[in-house]
């Protein structure tokens, strides 16, 4: 069995295509992690939702979607006029035009968002968030953490149980130390052993001029791949 974690989609549905089309992950025997962030900056978010949803109903149990902050914003009911301003800063207006394009609303989304969407998800070997985690265990970190926070990145602040994260994007894949200090950039198409501790952040930019990037684990090793 295979492991597949996918970074910040953000919109744009080829490049999810043209990364499923490269790693072709089996429904029946793999599972496919998605890190969140599927909507908003890319032209395509209706697309990307259904695109989802198709791999929600393939996967089943197999299937793990994160709730990024751009789920958030569109999830929230107690949305603040600053916080919708970041919303629109951030790309909201490419989501309601894609959906209106379609002759449905964004907020058509929410209710299948609440059944499937997700705060973190443990294995034995790695966590999976959306943006940050600063404590163990990881359910003891607060939503603001786990959905909003950037200091695993910005700060190289955590050097707890291996965590893969999206949220900030990168120019390309780091593995964090959570030391401060030390991040290494990691290569596509290389198989690696995962990190015992850390970071690794795979959010590449995706809907930024950027790509999207896939980590595919097996039997305690890693590989990355891109959408380009």
């Amino acid at each position: 069995m295979k492991t597949f974690v996918i970074g910040d989609i953000h919109g744009c549905d080829d490049q999810l295509h043209s990364l499923l089309n490269k790693l072709r992950p089996d429904p029946e025997t793999d599972k496919i992690i998605l890190l969140g962030d599927l909507f908003d900056r890319g032209p395509d978010s209706w697309e990307v939702f259904q695109t989802v949803k198709e791999l929600a109903d393939s996967f089943g149990d197999r299937f793990i979607l994160l709730r990024g902050n751009h789920e958030d914003y569109l999830m929230r009911k107690d949305m603040s006029f600053m916080d919708n301003l970041v919303w629109i800063r951030v790309g909201k207006r490419n989501t309601v035009k894609s959906f209106s394009s379609h002759g449905e609303k964004m907020q058509d989304a929410v209710p299948w968002l609440e059944e499937h969407a997700t705060l973190y998800y443990k294995t034995d070997r790695f966590q999976c968030v959306h943006a940050g985690v600063k404590v163990e265990p990881v359910e003891a970190n607060d939503n603001y953490t786990l959905i909003h926070d950037h200091s695993v990145v910005t700060r190289n602040a955590y050097s707890g149980f291996l965590t893969i994260t999206g949220h900030i994007a990168l120019e390309q894949p780091y593995w964090f130390s959570g030391d401060g200090k030390h991040a290494e950039e990691l290569a596509y198409g290389r198989r690696r052993p995962l990190p015992e501790f850390g970071v690794i952040c795979i959010d590449t930019g995706c809907g930024k001029e950027g790509k999207l990037t896939a980590m595919v684990v097996e039997d305690g090793n890693y590989t990355l791949f891109s959408s380009l």
